[in-house]
């Protein structure tokens, strides 16, 4: 006989000499499972021969039924059923009630290859009840048989290794359910300290933020003195790598995300309000871009409300350009225009009031009910103006101002402001 040979699993449990005595049954295979016998990667949950009304496989537990009353045969000269006590003493006992006959979990499922096949394994089972607790035979004999230790050692194993298998998940699910919630609440406070600075609006960044420096900005400042009474976010402050959230970048995109909440909600009430008005305008920024703004008015909770829908750069200027921006914009939100649109506003120009090309009556051609109206707040910027003009003084005084500020918005002196802010912000700091 060779050595036996053990490896991680007891699928090997099995000698060398069987294969050279001829058994070609796979080594990691049971005599009637196709699984390995301690649920190593190989196991499998193939059906095992036997009837239908007891364990297929070792996923199952042992068939152990308590009826009323147990069919009862003649055997001697007495009439003898199963006793359901047994199960109590003989845990891998399983029984089948269209057979009538007990049989043995363990055997069945976890048997070595080289173990000869029994009365507890067969498809007819035991049913012998007058020699079932006969020393010599019956459960008792089977319990103490060497095929059945070795199944029962290999059963218990397989358990043992479940149960360890699923402690050890539980943990790992613990740790994984701790860890996104810390890092939830984590990006939950820099979004409400963005939110804070945002809605005051403050500067969120600071023209150096390194550890040494006086004023890091009004964000990092904020989320130091959180740090300092709560333990959780100093520690994420202090963790080396890139995984703090604080860089700007990061901060954009936390913007635009609550940002995009906000806008959801505008365009919520907009759809729940059915009909609306917009109002636009373009202006410069400072790298002299036109940028196209666009407002939504609308009725909605008993009380009018004026809010900002979204910025579109515009490259085209004239009349077309502008109401394709508008239009893309309401659009690109599944607003209703051309049956919800109800008003206009823009300001007095030619291009946006034209009365035959202009914004105005191009979105009217679309969306019939949308009158334009002369923006008011335009209005009395044109009759100050007028009115300035009328009196000398302050007309000369108003000249000169524009006089001297006018150079300084020059293309070539805006470049040179943005370029000095630019070299100051990432300087190293002495």
């Amino acid at each position: 006989m060779g050595k036996k040979k053990f490896n991680w699993c007891l699928c090997s449990l099995y000698s060398d000499s069987d294969k050279r005595a001829g058994d070609t049954s796979d080594p990691y295979r049971g005599p009637s499972s196709s699984s390995c016998l301690t649920g190593c990667p190989r196991a499998a949950t193939n059906p095992t021969p036997g009837p239908h009304d007891i364990s297929q496989s070792r996923a199952a537990d042992p068939t152990q039924p308590v009826l009323r009353m147990f069919p009862k045969t003649t055997q001697g000269q007495k009439r003898r059923a199963f006793n359901p006590q047994w199960y109590s003493k003989y845990s891998w006992l399983e029984y089948s009630v269209s057979k009538d006959s007990a049989y043995c979990y363990a055997c069945r499922h976890f048997s070595l290859p080289s173990a000869s096949e029994s009365v507890f394994t067969s498809q007819a089972g035991f049913s012998h009840w007058k020699k079932a607790l006969y020393k010599d035979g019956g459960l008792t004999f089977h319990d103490r048989s060497d095929s059945h230790v070795n199944a029962m050692f290999a059963w218990r194993e397989y358990k043992n290794h479940m149960l360890s298998d699923s402690g050890l998940m539980d943990l790992i699910d613990q740790e994984y359910k701790r860890k996104v919630e810390e890092n939830r609440r984590y990006i939950k406070t820099i979004a409400e300290v963005l939110l804070l600075t945002a809605t005051q609006k403050q500067a969120q960044r600071g023209h150096r933020e390194s550890e040494d420096s006086d004023n890091r900005g009004n964000f990092i400042e904020t989320l130091t003195v959180i740090a300092n009474h709560d333990a959780l976010i100093s520690e994420k402050m202090r963790e080396k790598g890139n995984a703090k959230y604080t860089s700007g970048t990061i901060q954009n995109e936390i913007l635009e995300c609550l940002a995009n909440m906000v806008r959801d909600d505008i365009v919520k009430e907009v759809k729940e309000s059915e009909v609306f008005s917009v109002i636009s305008d373009e202006s410069k920024d400072l790298q002299k871009k036109e940028q196209l703004s666009l407002v939504v008015r609308y009725y909605y909770s008993g009380a009018i409300h004026e809010s900002f829908l979204d910025f579109q750069y515009a490259q085209d200027l004239d009349a077309k350009g502008l109401s394709d921006k508008i239009i893309q914009c309401l659009e690109k939100y599944g607003l209703n225009y051309k049956e919800n649109l109800i008003g206009q506003g823009y300001d007095g120009a030619a291009v946006m009031s034209g009365k035959h090309s202009g914004v105005a009556a191009r979105i009217q051609a679309e969306a019939k009910q949308a009158f334009y109206v002369h923006c008011n707040a335009h209005c009395l910027n044109l009759v100050l103006v007028d009115t300035v003009k009328s009196v000398a003084e302050v007309d000369c005084f108003f000249t000169l101002l524009q006089r001297l500020y006018g150079p300084y918005l020059a293309p070539s002196a805006i470049d040179f402001v943005h370029r000095r802010m630019c070299h100051s912000y990432f300087a190293p700091a002495f």
